[in-house]
């Protein structure tokens, strides 16, 4: 315990207080604060500055007294004022934080509860704080030394002022404060300019972190994350960060909880990830809290998504101005994931998130606007609210969604301008989203917008073909099936290649197209059993044609053995699906010999003149429909030339 500034002589007075203190602080060791309490208020009352520190800290501390800030001040400032240099310290640290003022009492009704302290919104007192720490500071106190330099220069680069902190951080230093080490390398690194500088606050808040000062803990850890003053070495920053987190700094928490997700310079720990980002968050990390529902949203290898978790801390983040969290949340409520599904709210918390400029926010309320018709997003205020400033911006993702929405847009209302913008953000998105290659080579190849460029077309076409995007590997399977040259064999055989590509991405149609080349034809030698494989692959995902096709090849056994069963089950299917022509093989199953009723133009165009050679009933029934050729990629939202 310090003594008082000035000391005077003693007197028996002074030996009553002595005796009254020595029984109080042995009451506040034992934890009997009530009677410590009432003993240090013996004291005080006979004007003892120490006993007056210590009313002081019971009432920060809520020790045999119910805790009131105001109350500690006001013990701390009689104290302070007496010369007790602790309490000038403590009050400095009190008026740095902020004091309550004294509620005005009316008296009006006596029996009325006096009104409670309100610590919410205390306003700093800067000017008290720093009277208090340089009172203390001169006084020889390390720990006020350390702090007056701190209120210095806290919020300045004045060399002047600086030069006078850092002298009074060196003073502290003197007297080996983990505060002066520590302050004085937080000063160096926030004015560092160099790795020079940056090592100097290195070496300072080294010093501080072998003293455990959680702060110099989690600002060294950075440093060694970042490599800025000190060798990169991710390990030591996560030390850092875990003893900075155990100590309670919010910060460290969040990083070392990234740290532990992403093992970096520590074990990855998914579990003990959760954790520390959740105290973190919690403790009101936003970024935190981002990560955590980002974790839960996305799950790993152990445990699944779990969307619910998610949403609740994007809605804290989201509540918190958080742009990405915002949109995340939106998309929740879009997918109804996590919460129940809400276009509306959807729609809400994605156009907060684009006003912001969050580029996937914007994207997919352009992706809402052209997909779904029933929401209350009008495509053209969509293209003109967010979808023009963004790409205007130059962001070609946007430009892209821009594009599309033009077409769109243009197919309820058609407009000849509307095409040739399209057609133009079409271009200058292409270097970077693959997919408008694919739109704009389309709208080349069809002359929409402009002028018809086929060879252009061909280029970008099989650009966005050789990038991985299915509709553009259909439709340039389909271009070089049609080439009119005599490499017919080796064009079909590229146009196989990028069939199967779509079709290993899932591609419906592409399955179909397989089926149809493996069939015979174009070029190439049949496969019926390759054939019957993929027309099943498509079958099986409701593609209507690959399940006729499918029923033609069980019912007559094409690719090996009869099945009528299974031919009838696929019958049916594409009966149900809408292909009309299933109804004749249905009737054929029934009787082989069933020939149905064509018209006088069907049997024109069906019927040669001469029939050199008569077909086998198999290859009738392949030949007999259309149903079985090649699928182009599917359309888009131009308007065709007349």
């Amino acid at each position: 315990m310090r003594r008082l500034f000035r000391m005077g002589g003693e007197s028996r007075q002074s030996k009553k207080i002595e005796k009254i203190l020595e029984k109080a602080k042995d009451s506040y060791e034992n934890e009997d604060y009530e009677t410590a309490f009432n003993q240090f208020s013996q004291a005080a009352s006979m004007q003892s500055p120490e006993a007056q520190y210590w009313l002081g800290m019971c009432y920060l501390n809520a020790h045999g007294v119910l805790f009131n800030l105001r109350e500690a001040a006001l013990w701390h400032e009689t104290a302070a004022t007496a010369g007790w240099v602790d309490s000038a310290y403590m009050l400095a640290l009190l008026y740095m934080r902020g004091i309550p003022e004294a509620q005005e009492i009316t008296g009006q009704n006596i029996f009325e509860p006096l009104p409670e302290e309100n610590y919410d919104n205390l306003q700093p007192d800067l000017d008290k704080s720093r009277y208090w720490a340089k009172q203390a500071a001169e006084q020889g106190l390390p720990e006020a030394q350390a702090l007056y330099a701190y209120l210095l220069s806290s919020e300045t680069k004045d060399p002047e002022i600086v030069s006078e902190a850092l002298s009074w951080y060196d003073k502290a230093i003197a007297q080996d404060s983990a505060q002066g080490y520590m302050g004085k390398g937080l000063l160096l690194l926030r004015l560092g300019e160099n790795d020079n500088d940056y090592a100097e606050a290195a070496r300072f808040l080294e010093v501080a972190a072998e003293r455990d000062m959680a702060t110099a803990l989690y600002k060294l850890g950075v440093m060694y994350q970042s490599g800025r003053g000190v060798p990169l070495d991710t390990r030591r920053a996560a030390e850092l960060y875990k003893k900075a987190a155990e100590n309670g700094v919010r910060s460290a928490q969040a990083l070392y909880g990234v740290a532990l997700k992403n093992g970096q310079g520590v074990e990855q720990n998914f579990i003990q990830a959760e954790t520390w980002l959740r105290k973190a968050a919690l403790a009101g990390d936003i970024e935190a809290a981002v990560v955590l529902a980002d974790m839960n949203g996305q799950g790993n290898d152990d445990i699944p998504p779990n969307y619910v978790e998610a949403a609740r801390w994007y809605v804290v983040a989201a509540e918190n101005g958080h742009v990405t969290a915002t949109r995340s949340l939106g998309l929740l409520y879009l997918r109804g994931m996590g919460l129940p599904q809400s276009t509306n709210k959807a729609i809400d918390l994605l156009s907060f998130a684009a006003k912001k400029g969050d580029v996937i926010a914007t994207v997919t309320l352009g992706d809402m606007a052209i997909q779904l018709s029933d929401s209350n997003l009008q495509i053209d205020d969509v293209i003109k609210e967010y979808l023009i400033p963004g790409a205007e911006q130059g962001i070609q993702p946007i430009m892209f969604n821009l594009a599309v929405a033009l077409l769109k847009s243009n197919t309820l209302n058609p407009d000849a301008e509307k095409e040739k913008q399209a057609r133009e953000w079409l271009r200058k998105s292409c270097p970077e989203v693959m997919q408008a290659r694919y739109w704009y080579g389309r709208m080349l190849l069809e002359g929409a917008g402009g002028e018809q460029k086929s060879d252009e077309a061909y280029a970008w076409i099989s650009s966005a073909a050789e990038e991985g995007i299915a509709d553009a590997q259909i439709l340039w399977a389909h271009i070089l099936l049609e080439g009119k040259t005599n490499k017919g064999q080796a064009l079909a055989e590229e146009a196989l290649k990028f069939y199967q590509m779509a079709a290993d991405q899932g591609s419906v149609p592409a399955m179909f197209s397989l089926g149809a080349i493996y069939g015979g034809g174009n070029h190439l030698e049949p496969n019926r059993e390759k054939a019957q494989i993929w027309f099943r692959k498509a079958a099986e995902k409701g593609h209507s044609k690959a399940q006729l096709m499918l029923g033609r090849y069980l019912a007559q056994g094409l690719a090996g053995q009869q099945d009528a069963k299974q031919a009838r089950y696929w019958f049916e299917m594409a009966l149900n699906a809408g292909e009309k022509e299933a109804q004749n093989d249905l009737k054929k199953l029934e009787n082989p010999n069933f020939i149905p009723e064509l018209k006088e133009s069907e049997t024109a165009q069906r019927m040669p003149e001469k029939q050199t050679q008569e077909l086998p009933i198999s290859e009738e029934i392949i030949q007999e429909k259309s149903t079985d050729k090649v699928e182009v990629a599917p359309g888009l939202f131009f308007v065709k030339k007349k």
